[in-house]
């Protein structure tokens, strides 16, 4: 979920296996509000790819908490702009990044597209897709769902990972026009830092992960990148 032109440092084949050298936790997805900004000395940045299964796993991760977070936005009615229809689409690009075409990329967010949709079935409108280039990616999952029994839907979710992940520094954001809920925090894929931010609504969910960058950098960009993958009705 022909090569694209970049260097010999280019990513190795994205169908490898190999499991990310994080730390395991204890099978569950782990989220952290640590109050500690991301160390800056981030390392030099890898040349690998994450691989299906990782991709799949942040997704599944995510969407948890955002399953959580959507049956938590009931408190916040206000702030939930329930009049307003969106539905999710796929950019041609991604605030001016091209979207990677290359045949091993698409089979890869094809593939995780399949992923989230067998997690979420009443989900319509999946998609998965990468932007920019190997030194700037970004990938982009968004869906059209109506989600109920947000606590069993999380339990489920969780279920299927085998593998925890930290998401830490995790903080609540402006979700921008649309509205919703929309939080950002770091994680590390593949050992690398990188920023991912979620958002939920009552019609769409997605999450944005920008590699080899915090998640302050990522919020930073957020609400200009959901304007392009959500659109009202």
């Amino acid at each position: 979920m022909s090569q694209p032109p970049y260097d010999s440092r280019g990513y190795p084949d994205i169908d490898s296996q190999s499991r990310p050298p994080y730390a395991e936790s204890d099978g569950q997805p782990e989220y952290q509000d640590s109050g500690q900004p991301p160390d800056p000395a981030y390392p030099r940045p890898s040349t690998s790819p994450p691989t299906r299964r990782d991709v799949s796993r942040i997704i599944l991760i995510v969407l948890a908490g955002l399953a959580i977070a959507v049956g938590s936005a009931a408190v916040f009615k206000d702030h939930i702009q329930r009049s307003v229809q969106t539905h999710v689409v796929e950019p041609k690009t991604l605030n001016g990044r091209p979207k990677f075409v290359d045949t091993d990329f698409r089979a890869l967010a094809d593939q995780t597209a399949a992923d989230v949709k067998k997690g979420i079935p009443e989900a319509t409108g999946v998609f998965t897709a990468y932007y920019g280039d190997p030194t700037s990616l970004v990938m982009i999952v968004g869906l059209s769902a109506h989600i109920t029994a947000q606590d069993a839907k999380a339990r489920q979710l969780i279920a299927i990972v085998a593998d925890g992940l930290k998401v830490t520094n995790v903080k609540p954001v402006e979700p921008g026009p649309l509205g919703g809920v929309a939080k950002c925090g770091d994680a590390s894929v593949a050992g690398f830092p990188s920023g991912v931010c979620t958002w939920a609504d009552s019609d769409t969910m997605g999450m944005i992960l920008i590699y080899l960058k915090s998640g302050d950098q990522a919020a930073a960009e957020f609400v200009k990148l959901r304007s392009e993958i959500e659109q009202r009705n």
